[in-house]
């Protein structure tokens, strides 16, 4: 009794001095956070963290860390998912858990460790670039140690990001690519390679993964000591290091620092490297969708590379063609060129871009010339991410490509709530009030409430305003129901939008009408209009709109980046009369929307004249209209009423099963995304990977669909007539297309695919991504039916199908459609899908006729 006695008070002094040390100085801590910060350094080495105290310490731990940050400290990257996964667990039971306990206390010791001794570590520098995209390179990290040694045993860790796209490092032969080494100041210092495995977003995210560890074999690296690390060290003959193909402002190189063998490894500060674009690859235009006649609108021009980064180096001359027709001639100021532009025609108008060459060349968005009184058409991205959650980039680089390169008209950058820290919001904060500027460009604050799909699934939380608004996080409203009531004790349900998606799916049988007015059924990660459904069917008023959840800084202009992000960013579209912050946040709290795969396809629909988003008085015959203006040429064109599909129409299918000597066909690949049980996440990607042969024709040409971002892969072999073949499908199709000669009617196309997985970010809980067996199949032309011929694959309850049939090369990219639907029923809903010849969709959000409005 005497000995702890003694303890309690050794305790009491240590809390005291540092007090008295603290009020003697500046310090980031206000009083009564600093005395429960102290007391915690102090317990944490006597009473171990276990059930009893876990949440106090964590929430402690929490204040903690977002004083840290707001003092400008840099915050262990895992640290904030790490207490959220501990605060969000509702009281559910832990022990499974007890990494998080480690995990926990490891931060807790590092922040320790950091509020101790400030000056211990040293200094990190790097070679910053930039480096061009998919060039050979190489970079350097040098760390000068601080006032605390390294001392043998110690280590560098040099973590990768998960999402970062360099070359696949080696340690073992200088004279490969992406050979990684170590080097010190200090002569009389070694190291030897080792390994540990790593989880978290800098290892293996959700799993652990072993990540290159150089440790100290012996010496001892003092004060102004330098460690540089070499990647893609070409000292020894080896090319470089690969650069990723997507360009930054900040591609993550992480590293961590143990001072002692068995030692804690501390954080060090990512450096800014900065990826360019590459040489000029390519050009695509943006203008606004509705003008009005003679009306001056800007035109942006950008100059993109094979990647679809901003290209560098030498920028043509422009040509802008209507129809094939020269109507000006535009000099290039950069990569993003602007220009003034007018069309008197009233009319749809679809313009292309021309170098003045003509090598180069690109489209731009369909602009349709009206002087009838109409809304606008405002694109946006309300979901993406950048290097303050689990992605890559800096917030300015995310405004800046949404303004400039995507040219949207809104966004948010909505992070997730898991990974924020208060400085971090202050930052989003200060950007949407810095970069939005009326009539050009809206910025809205929000983040992504983060829990897995059996508390509620992920939703994305838009503010109105920026001013005085506080995250309704995980951390402290970790349920669904908390999250409304939470947003309604802290702001006037008029200001807020929330947006739920089906990747970690959203829990579709609860929906507040008047804050959750939208649902996001495609994004990157695929297609899912099955979300959508289920919203509907469970009776909720919602609209439908799409994102691209990009997590590298670049929304509403996202190419694929492979693995769970296999599709080009979606759009959602808002109809207003204004791009103001009050004109496009009504426009989506009243469901005048609609979404897109990324094409900024027009699309007019409504029913009695009641228009996309909207509720029409009943009656038992409905007028069914709309009009399409497409990007590419209109492929079909489907109705659906309560879930079920009542009209479809085809405008590329040639039909028939007369075949001709010359023929082209369209190969389309497809796949279902709802998940296997009701309430899971959805199915992952589908690989379709083989060789396709044909027989007793001849294989002219055979051409991706896939709206001009890098998919597809196809590869022909010697033999013209076999070639290797791989896409991804997710809830949509992916499509070929091949042109014949020789045709005969004993023609027939071999099939042979591999066995491929199931992939994407947010596995299933209750079914495990499946391994789908090998196929081997033939499409012979004399089955035609109708000019189609179809094989379906059958996989654990899924239906996967390959398709083949007959279609015409100058479909219309302007379709009008009418028709008549008749029903006693109220409250029936309509929307409608497009899908285009190039695999892009766009789906209007319903409209409802009778029955009793919940807004």
């Amino acid at each position: 009794m005497k000995h702890r006695l003694s303890t309690l008070a050794c305790a009491a002094l240590v809390v005291t001095l540092a007090l008295e040390a603290s009020a003697a100085s500046d310090d980031y801590l206000p009083p009564d956070l600093r005395s429960r910060v102290e007391q915690l350094k102090v317990d944490r080495t006597s009473i171990p963290t276990r059930a009893a105290n876990l949440e106090s310490r964590a929430v402690l731990t929490w204040e903690w860390l977002n004083a840290y940050a707001m003092n400008g400290g840099y915050v262990p990257v895992n640290a904030t998912q790490i207490i959220a996964a501990i605060l969000g667990s509702d009281g559910e039971p832990l022990a499974p858990q007890l990494a998080l306990v480690r995990a926990l206390d490891e931060t807790i010791h590092e922040l320790a460790f950091l509020d101790d001794n400030p000056e211990a570590l040293g200094t990190l520098v790097a070679d910053t670039g930039p480096f061009q995209a998919g060039s050979v390179g190489t970079i350097t990290q040098t760390y000068t140690v601080g006032k605390r040694p390294i001392q043998t045993g110690g280590a560098i860790m040099v973590a990768r990001h998960f999402m970062a796209g360099f070359g696949a490092w080696q340690t073992s032969d200088p004279a490969a690519p992406n050979y990684i080494s170590i080097s010190s100041s200090n002569a009389r210092v070694s190291f030897v390679v080792s390994s540990m495995a790593m989880r978290g977003m800098h290892g293996g995210f959700r799993g652990s993964r072993p990540t290159l560890v150089f440790k100290v074999a012996s010496g001892t690296l003092a004060e102004g000591d330098q460690i540089t690390v070499h990647y893609g060290d070409t000292r020894g003959g080896s090319p470089g290091m690969t650069m990723p193909t997507f360009s930054s402002d900040r591609m993550p190189l992480p590293l961590y620092l143990a001072f002692r063998d068995n030692g804690h490894f501390f954080s060090l500060p990512i450096q800014p490297v900065r990826v360019s674009g590459a040489t000029i690859g390519g050009v695509a235009g943006f203008a606004p969708s509705v003008v009005r006649s003679g009306e001056s609108f800007e035109l942006s021009i950008r100059a993109q590379d094979a990647y679809y980064n901003r290209a560098v180096g030498d920028i043509p001359d422009w040509r802008i063609m209507r129809d094939g027709k020269l109507i000006g001639e535009i000099p290039a100021t950069g990569a993003i060129t602007l220009s003034s532009v007018s069309l008197s025609e009233p009319g749809p108008h679809h313009l292309s871009i021309e170098s003045a060459d003509g090598s180069v060349r690109g489209e731009v968005n369909p602009i349709l010339v009206s002087d009838r009184p109409r809304p606008q058409i405002f694109w946006g991205d309300t979901h993406g991410h950048s290097g303050f959650a689990e992605g890559i980039g800096t917030p300015e680089r995310f405004m800046e490509w949404a303004r400039d390169d995507a040219r949207l008209d809104y966004v948010t950058h909505s992070e997730h709530d898991i990974w924020l820290d208060d400085a971090e919001w202050e930052v989003l904060r200060d950007n949407v009030s810095r970069f939005t500027e009326e009539g050009r460009f809206i910025a809205y604050l929000g983040y992504e409430w983060s829990v897995n799909t059996t508390r509620g699934g992920h939703h994305n939380v838009l503010f109105r305003t920026p001013e005085n608004r506080n995250r309704i996080g995980a951390q402290f409203y970790p349920t669904l129901s908390r999250l409304y009531q939470g947003l309604r004790a802290n702001a006037d349900t008029d200001d807020v939008v929330v947006i739920p998606h089906a990747h970690q799916a959203g829990d579709y049988r609860m929906n507040d009408p008047e804050l959750e007015p939208l649902v996001e059924i495609m994004s990157q990660h695929g297609s899912f209009e099955w979300f959508g459904r289920m919203y509907l069917n469970h009776g909720h008023r919602v609209g439908f709109t799409a994102a691209s959840d990009n997590h590298l800084s670049q929304p509403g202009y996202s190419a694929p980046l492979g693995g769970s992000l296999s599709q080009r960013g979606g759009l959602g579209a808002v109809l207003a009369e204004e791009r103001t912050v009050g004109g496009i946040f009504d426009g989506m709290k009243a469901l005048r929307a609609y979404a897109t795969t990324g094409d900024r396809i027009i699309l007019d629909f409504d029913v009695n004249d009641t228009g996309m988003g909207q509720r029409g008085p009943f009656a038992e015959t409905r007028s069914i209209k709309g009009r399409v203006i497409g990007t590419a040429p209109i492929d079909t064109i489907t109705v659906v009423k309560n879930d079920e599909e009542i009209w479809q129409r085809s405008y590329l299918d040639a039909g028939g099963d007369r075949l001709n000597k010359s023929e082209v066909f369209m190969l389309t690949f497809s796949s279902a995304s709802d998940p296997f049980h009701r309430g899971d996440n959805p199915r992952g990607w589908r690989a379709w990977e083989g060789t396709l042969e044909v027989f007793n024709a001849d294989l002219v040409s055979i051409e991706p669909m896939d709206s001009g971002f890098p998919l597809q892969e196809v590869t022909v072999s010697e033999d013209a007539n076999r070639v290797t073949f791989a896409t991804k499908t997710r809830g949509d199709k992916s499509s070929y297309l091949l042109r014949l000669n020789n045709v005969q009617r004993t023609t027939r196309l071999q099939f042979d695919l591999v066995e491929s997985g199931e992939t994407g970010g947010a596995p299933p809980i209750y079914r495990p991504p499946q391994r789908v067996p090998a196929d081997s199949f033939s499409l012979a032309l004399r089955d035609l039916a109708d000019g189609r011929i179809s094989h379906t694959q059958p996989f654990q309850g899924y239906t996967d199908t390959t398709t083949l049939r007959r279609v015409i090369t100058d479909g219309p990219k302007v379709v009008a459609f009418d028709l008549e639907d008749t029903s006693a029923r109220q409250g029936d809903y309509y929307f409608v899908r497009v899908v285009q010849a190039n695999d892009a969709i766009a789906w209007s959000s319903p409209v409802w006729i009778g029955g009793h409005s919940s807004r």
